[in-house]
């Protein structure tokens, strides 16, 4: 139904062409050898390169995913987190390995298509490929590996403090993982269209002045707390908030507090929020944009178009006689892998017969002798 894993290949510059033309904005990259078979390939659609820019954090997890189709390779992606808790997809590559060539040559299409992003943050795991590859394309950048508390992060990382945004885009595209790579991009593309459908429409009909299921969640609980704690004035702009344990010394004007959680989410801390109440001040006015609803709202304004019926296209000439041919790698013969290989030491889980009560079969393959109850 979806043709040859060669075919796909040699229609992937005119999908690319479709979907740019469909989605102003969009960067796709293609990169070949001298004999024209596939090495890389990025993408970034239009709408989320905006919709970054305009209303994310400066905060993106980059990671890596094995590909389980004929010709195998791995799975580039780069993404940030909306105010609402939410993963917002920035883009997506194709590459043969997490070599350094690999990850440079991703993170340099990634540098093309958000630009100099003053005070961004990325976050890794320790790979060490990354790592080179980030000291090259953004080095003003600070990099989440050595210091994964980010009290002591060199950058702001907000609450953003592992790469489990991006472990969950890999397990739901973990059957997308075995398509063809020309249906893998397209499964992406409708994945990110139905996205930013389901969550304008939740943007839309949320009333709250922050995002509910982040902001809003988080200074309810923090309003509560403050109820219960003295302020000490100490000048106009600092106060020292008393709550029974380590204390908090506020500075409205810096918005920052020794707590440090009013500096490092930009959200009003328990402590920041005690003063708001001592003074008469809306606390939800410090908090930062951010996490407000029209922010989280124009994140998701822009909508993302699918590419239309291979039949419909219309391509230029000069496209139609690029022809690039699969990968280079050695193809095993029989069915790939589903189920990961456990690395030393893990835990896995053990079959246990419900018969007998002996691990490593099951009930129906049970060749026990069970004694007979009286």
């Amino acid at each position: 139904m979806r043709g040859s894993a060669e075919e796909s290949y040699s229609l992937l510059p005119s999908y690319c062409y479709e979907l740019e033309r469909t989605n102003p904005g969009t960067l796709t990259y293609i990169e070949t050898d001298a004999a024209d078979h596939f090495l890389y390939f990025f993408m970034s659609i239009g709408s989320c390169i905006r919709g970054f820019k305009s209303s994310m954090r400066p905060v993106i997890a980059v990671d890596a995913t094995h590909l389980k189709c004929k010709y195998k390779g791995v799975l580039f992606v780069a993404t940030a987190f909306d105010g609402n808790r939410n993963i917002y997809p920035v883009a997506f590559g194709i590459g043969d390995l997490e070599t350094d060539a690999a990850w440079e040559w991703f993170l340099r299409k990634l540098h093309c298509a958000i630009g100099d992003c003053s005070n961004l943050v990325v976050i890794s795991d320790r790979n060490v490929s990354i790592q080179h590859g980030l000291r090259r394309v953004f080095p003003g950048a600070s990099h989440g590996v050595e210091k994964w508390s980010r009290a002591h992060c060199d950058g702001r990382r907000y609450n953003v403090m592992t790469t489990n945004i991006v472990e969950s885009i890999n397990s739901v595209l973990r059957f997308a993982r075995m398509l063809p790579v020309l249906h893998l991009i397209d499964e992406i593309t409708n994945l990110l269209l139905t996205w930013f459908s389901e969550r304008r429409d939740l943007a839309m009909k949320c009333h709250s002045t922050l995002c509910p299921d982040l902001g809003e969640q988080k200074l309810r609980k923090r309003l509560d707390a403050a109820s219960r704690m003295n302020v000490v004035k100490i000048n106009d702009v600092e106060y020292n908030v008393l709550d029974g344990d380590l204390n908090g010394l506020v500075h409205l004007a810096n918005r920052s507090c020794t707590c440090r959680k009013f500096d490092l989410e930009q959200l009003p801390c328990k402590h920041a929020i005690a003063v708001c109440r001592h003074l008469n001040l809306n606390p939800y006015s410090f908090a930062s944009s951010y996490y407000t609803r029209a922010t989280w709202a124009a994140a998701y304004a822009e909508s993302i178009y699918p590419v239309p019926p291979k039949g419909t296209w219309v391509i230029p000439e000069h496209l139609n006689n690029v022809k690039i041919l699969p990968s280079v790698c050695k193809v095993m013969p029989g069915r790939r892998k589903m189920q990961r290989v456990p690395s030393k030491g893990e835990d896995s889980r053990q079959k246990k017969c419900s018969r007998c009560g002996v691990k490593g079969h099951y009930r129906n393959t049970c060749k026990q002798s069970v004694p007979l109850k009286n």
